[in-house]
């Protein structure tokens, strides 16, 4: 995978090395952001396109859908193609999309914004591991810095709520999206100043067909997911969606198999560690986004809060993540990984 690349390069300075680090966490800080910002300005979006429940789903989910659906394939460009190369474009795409979801007129191009969002954001997550993995050769110190990266995430989940219920004070839910356009300016200048270039030392080849079977699956899952409550659970269309899904997975599979270097190698699920962690990991990025996205909901529509009070709720998490980073990463490059993730 491309996390675990590690071409010879000329070794950084201390402090060259931490400064890619925190041009890394900036980048991942706005994909964790953007994941959580527009929950707590779903109701003005609704209000202000005239968007209904179904719809604002749609605007929150398209850009996690695309973002899950490309992550291997990005990872894949920025060893064959370079890692900065990938990750500045992944920053540029970002950008427009952000201008486009701040000007969208409708609801379908907000949508449509928002995926572009998504495409951006899959260049920037793993690539950004990759550079902090390549960039730091002592496995204690990268061992910190990963868990550091990692905690960056979650706090910026966390923090999206605050910013955003903090520039609604102000402004209108547009503001949501122009506040990425000054960062991602800023992160694109560090970038070409402090990262280095570096790529796999070896050509992977890109697997369209897994990627396309694997954007299909997660497409009609999440579609049959969203869309389920207005057609019916055992509606003609459900069922469709339920044996579209069913044999775009089993066509993924067959087709993965197959493959000499497969996107994602189905014996990897043989491996009880690796289920573990797949499913550790996902079942923590889904706690964690239901209780940002109900919560704010919550407290806005049926306790009546502001979008600033019910960003504010969600301090605590943001706290917490701040505090434990620097400590989880230093545990995990004394101890491994099985006792953070258990405390987790």
């Amino acid at each position: 995978m491309t996390a675990t690349t590690h071409p010879v390069q000329p070794v950084l300075s201390a402090r060259r090395r931490w400064t890619v680090l925190a041009v890394c966490c900036l980048s991942m800080f706005l994909v964790g952001v953007d994941t959580t910002i527009v929950n707590v300005g779903l109701p003005a979006i609704g209000r202000g396109l005239d968007v209904d429940t179904r719809g604002l789903e749609w605007i929150v989910d398209a850009y996690t859908l695309v973002l899950a659906s490309l992550l291997i394939s990005s990872g894949a460009l920025a060893d064959r193609f370079g890692r900065r190369r990938v990750f500045q474009c992944g920053l540029a795409v970002f950008g427009v999309a952000s201008l486009l979801c701040a000007l969208a007129p409708s609801a379908g191009v907000l949508v449509a914004a928002r995926a572009l969002q998504g495409v951006g954001a899959s260049m920037l997550s793993p690539v950004a591991l990759a550079i902090v993995v390549n960039t730091m050769p002592d496995p204690k110190e990268r061992a910190q810095a990963i868990g550091i990266w990692a905690s960056v995430f979650g706090l910026s989940m966390a923090t999206g709520p605050v910013t955003g219920g903090a520039l609604l004070a102000w402004f209108d839910w547009r503001a949501l999206f122009w506040v990425n356009v000054p960062v991602i300016a800023a992160a694109l200048l560090l970038s070409a100043v402090f990262v280095p270039e570096s790529r796999a030392p070896w050509d992977r080849r890109l697997d369209l067909p897994g990627q396309v079977l694997l954007t299909v699956v997660l497409a009609v899952v999440v579609g049959v997911l969203i869309e389920g409550p207005r057609i019916g659970w055992t509606s003609p269309e459900a069922w469709a969606g339920y044996a579209g899904a069913a044999a775009a997975t089993a066509g993924f599979v067959w087709v993965e198999s197959r493959r000499p270097e497969p996107l994602i190698d189905p014996r990897l699920f043989g491996r009880p560690v690796f289920n573990g962690a797949v499913v550790g990991a996902v079942a923590v990025f889904i706690a964690l986004s239901m209780t940002l996205l109900l919560n704010t909901l919550y407290l806005q529509h049926t306790r009546g809060w502001t979008p600033l009070a019910a960003g504010v709720a969600a301090l605590p998490l943001a706290v917490g993540a701040t505090v434990c980073a620097p400590w989880s990463g230093r545990m995990v490059g004394r101890t491994g990984p099985r006792l953070p993730l258990l405390l987790a």
